[in-house]
């Protein structure tokens, strides 16, 4: 499987907080944090691993977990190239967060976002598959970010109409709570199921000033090509697991033909290509909700049966059934075990042999 990658967006964000920290706290020893190399070309990426240790030797160093929040409460949408100017030129809010929604893996392959609506609300969900204290710089850097390019894009005589419901992360608080209120101006809530920001439909429907339909579709093109030559290097098996994840958890596992809608194919063209990579959309799912129901059993929080419906189970006993058949034990001596041996973030079951993780991403390699 190829490696996951993000836009060197990221490498420039980082450089730069780091040469205005500089300035700011000239006593902190930066030039020891080796910045990743970037080429001319704003549209190429670089390995999310080499981001993952770029940000975990500046927290490192500065002892700063709250830099996502920094970054992102000063953001431009220019910092984001390409991504930035089209999200400039949508013709309202709503449209620029479904260009979000559609090219987030442009910026990071680790990101998933979802748009779900409810009520009076726009709930944009994101999920994000870097290592835990990465992943929540991340994940606060893209929150800040579109908070604060909604306040941009409508123009300063209507901030205050930008107010977000509520915000909610899925990790505890990096910093001092009253500063994600600074950030935000709204509710923020942690240890959440979902990492999203809830907001009020009235808020998208509001029109982004100086917005060239013209430039959009130029740009819109680009992107496209950009998203083109990424699934291009990226299996139809891989892309097929990876929508899977964000998908079940929260509505249970789709049909092949929602799959095949989402990837704009037929249905027959989905299993033939799948078939050509040696692999078949019920195994695929089989082994993604093994996957996640390891991962989610070994959290002692979540409680079984909301796992097993979660997963799509039409009830315990069918999810027993199943995680006994992937593991040779049910899910509560697994979690019994884990907790047993204190390590609820250890990738293998010793006494059954049961390896955990990306078992399934390992497949398309």
């Amino acid at each position: 499987m190829n490696a996951l990658t993000v836009s060197q967006v990221y490498v420039s964000l980082f450089s730069n907080y780091l040469e205005q920290l500089q300035t700011k706290r000239p006593e902190l020893q930066l030039h020891k944090i080796s910045v990743p190399t970037i080429s001319r070309s704003n549209s190429e990426c670089v390995p999310l691993e080499l981001i993952e240790k770029f940000v975990s030797s500046i927290v490192k160093t500065t002892k700063i977990k709250s830099l996502g929040l920094d970054i992102g409460e000063h953001i431009h949408p220019s910092d984001y190239g390409i991504f930035g100017y089209a999200v400039m030129n949508c013709s309202t809010l709503s449209q620029a967060i479904r260009l979000v929604e559609s090219h987030a893996v442009l910026l990071n392959q680790a990101f998933a976002v979802t748009l779900r609506e409810l009520n009076d609300n726009m709930h944009f969900e994101l999920e994000s598959s870097s290592c835990e204290d990465v992943g929540h710089v991340l994940v606060e850097l893209q929150f800040a970010s579109v908070c604060q390019m909604a306040a941009f894009l409508i123009g300063p005589h209507q901030k205050t109409d930008i107010c977000m419901t509520e915000i909610r992360f899925k990790h505890s608080p990096t910093t001092d709570i009253s500063r994600y209120q600074k950030v935000f101006n709204c509710p923020v809530l942690f240890n959440q199921e979902k990492n999203e920001i809830v907001v009020p439909k009235t808020i998208l429907s509001q029109e982004v000033r100086s917005a060239s339909p013209k430039m959009l579709s130029m740009l819109q093109k680009k992107i496209n090509r950009l998203q083109d030559e990424m699934n291009n290097n990226i299996s139809l098996g891989q892309r097929v697991c990876d929508f899977l994840e964000s998908y079940v958890g929260t509505n249970g596992v789709p049909n092949a033909l929602i799959v095949a809608q989402h990837f704009n194919i037929s249905l027959s063209t989905l299993k033939k290509r799948l078939h050509q990579e040696n692999l078949n959309y019920t195994t695929i799912c089989d082994e993604v909700r093994r996957n996640m129901a390891i991962k989610m059993v070994v959290r002692s929080s979540d409680q079984l049966q909301n796992i097993s419906e979660g997963l799509g189970f039409a009830n315990t006993s069918a999810f027993n059934r199943a995680f006994r058949r992937w593991t040779k034990v049910t899910p509560a001596e697994y979690r019994r075990a884990h907790l047993k041996s204190g390590h609820l973030r250890n990738n293998g079951f010793s006494a059954k042999g049961c390896q955990l993780s990306h078992e399934l991403k390992s497949n398309f390699a």
